[in-house]
């Protein structure tokens, strides 16, 4: 191409073919609208809750102005809040059991569907299974609060079978935040546990009972194991929500059933000034800090098993 050829082209043109010459330029095009994306709506509240956690913000009538300081004032006085730690412990009940009950429910539905169901009717299935899910969170959460009233559809069918006399209460208590913990996020666990489960190797239990194993030891012994990374995605995808939780501890829960997140959500809304954004930042951070300790295992954990398993 002439040099008068390359004067003649549009200027948008000169600039794609500058992109596409320059390996530099075209890595910055890719990420530059990631890059500034997360910048603004992750990074800056991240480092801004940072901040405030160190009490670098001091309040002048009504604007918070910077102070050079690092200070750990908020974290000693979230350390020494009432409760601060049965409050965790609580969190960390829930989100275990919420794990535990989602796994129980979602495996044999997966193993069913992956294993035993015909090809044809696999995508249906799952659709069928998931289509619940589509609906808005708050109001899933919100059927649940009904359906465990005390004259909701629980207790009315409970008590027309005459299983019961007097209706169960269930609002306000840990059951019923289990309940909708686990109803709420075991699509969570499904999904993963499905595609682990659909692309296993039928070949392999059929060489197991070759073998002369039975359909329990094959399950446990081959199924199980090679189930592994579904498992822990799945529980990981569970956990991470549920130990921050608070929208379902706050509708269908109590007092008693106060949870890290409903306590970080309570500090930034009902306290007020910088002590109530700085000992809420300080334990968003902390339980940041957790949840990238998890996704770093998790990554070792699956890693490991997706590269050598």
């Amino acid at each position: 191409m002439s040099r008068l050829e390359e004067e003649r082209k549009p200027f948008h043109i000169k600039i794609l073919d500058r992109i596409r010459a320059s390996k530099l330029l075209k890595i910055i095009v890719l990420l530059a609208p990631a890059s500034i994306f997360l910048a603004i709506f992750f990074f800056s509240p991240f480092i801004i809750a940072l901040m405030y956690s160190f009490n670098m913000f001091k309040q002048v009538v009504y604007t918070y102005v910077f102070v050079p300081r690092i200070s750990l004032e908020y974290y000693i006085r979230l350390l020494d809040f009432p409760g601060i730690f049965v409050t965790m412990q609580r969190s960390f009940y829930y989100a275990i059991v919420t794990v535990i009950l989602t796994l129980l429910l979602s495996y044999p539905a997966a193993y069913y569907i992956g294993f035993k169901l015909d090809p044809k009717y696999k995508s249906t299935a799952v659709l069928l299974f998931i289509i619940p899910f589509w609906v808005n969170f708050l109001l899933r959460t919100y059927s649940m609060k009904f359906v465990l009233h005390d004259e909701g559809l629980v207790n009315t069918l409970l008590m027309t079978l005459g299983l019961i006399k007097e209706p169960i209460r269930f609002l306000g208590t840990d059951l019923a935040v289990i309940i909708v913990m686990a109803y709420d996020y075991m699509f969570l666990m499904f999904l993963p546990l499905y595609g682990v489960l659909e692309k296993l190797d039928k070949e392999l239990l059929e060489a197991a009972a070759t073998l002369g194993a039975s359909p329990y030891k094959t399950f446990l012994k081959v199924t199980l194991p090679l189930s592994s990374p579904g498992i822990i995605a799945g529980s990981l995808l569970v956990f991470i929500p549920a130990v921050g939780e608070f929208i379902i501890p706050m509708l269908v829960g109590g007092v008693n059933t106060t949870t890290l997140g409903t306590l970080i959500y309570s500090f930034f809304i009902t306290v007020r000034g910088e002590a109530g954004w700085g000992i809420g930042s300080a334990a968003g951070l902390i339980y940041i800090i957790f949840i990238m300790v998890l996704s770093y295992l998790y990554i070792k954990l699956v890693g490991a098993e997706v590269q050598f398993g």
